[in-house]
């Protein structure tokens, strides 16, 4: 807090506590916080105490009013940046036609959205009830608020839910394939072919002649 601060805030609280003594001054003739100074009216200052006690009233009324939107702009909290907006229900897959609620968290913000797969901005469409989508769809939204940074834009996809990828089977039947505690069917080695057979050697009776 710097020095014009403090000085404004003071001088606020100083001509609010004038403005108070004049209100009670002027009370009435022999009433007010006159008469607790031993009957001081209004005429405790010469016949024409009444018109100066009303400027003075009317001079301290506009400081006040002047003081009193200085000092709100001056205290003013310095802006921030608006909340991410989000959507309810969260994005996914959906089976079937759902209205979608977007919220920030940010109060006094306004929330802007498009479903054409463009940025969202001050031009697009503003939230101001739930959104009756179809899936496949993707909703892009932003806040903003006064001179406020905007939120960042948050990005809300709900394809279509679908179970085509999932193989089909035949109620009772195991599908294709060898299981995990199955073992691979081994081929037994081929047999050798037996060696052709062989006719005995034909032999000689003993003692014949040779030519």
């Amino acid at each position: 807090m710097g020095f014009w601060d403090i000085f404004l805030g003071a001088l606020f609280l100083i001509v609010c506590f004038l403005l108070i003594v004049i209100v009670l001054l002027q009370k009435g003739k022999g009433g007010g916080l006159g008469a607790a100074f031993g009957g001081m009216g209004s005429s405790a200052f010469g016949t024409r105490t009444g018109d100066v006690f009303t400027w003075v009233t009317i001079v301290l009324t506009g400081l006040f009013l002047v003081l009193a939107v200085v000092t709100s702009l001056a205290f003013r909290p310095a802006p921030g940046i608006v909340f991410a907006p989000k959507f309810l229900p969260p994005p996914g897959p959906l089976s079937e036609p759902t209205s979608i609620e977007i919220t920030c968290e940010t109060g006094g913000s306004t929330i802007y959205y498009t479903i054409d797969g463009g940025p969202p901005d001050q031009d697009s469409v503003a939230y101001d009830r739930a959104i009756r989508i179809e899936p496949p769809v993707v909703i892009r939204a932003i806040a903003y608020r006064g001179n406020w940074k905007p939120s960042p834009v948050s990005e809300g996809r709900y394809p279509k839910r679908t179970d085509a990828n999932q193989p089909a089977t035949a109620p009772g039947l195991m599908p294709p394939g060898p299981g995990p505690d199955t073992a691979p069917a081994t081929t037994p080695p081929p047999t050798p072919a037996p060696a052709p057979a062989t006719a005995p050697a034909a032999t000689r009776p003993a003692g014949a002649a040779t030519n």
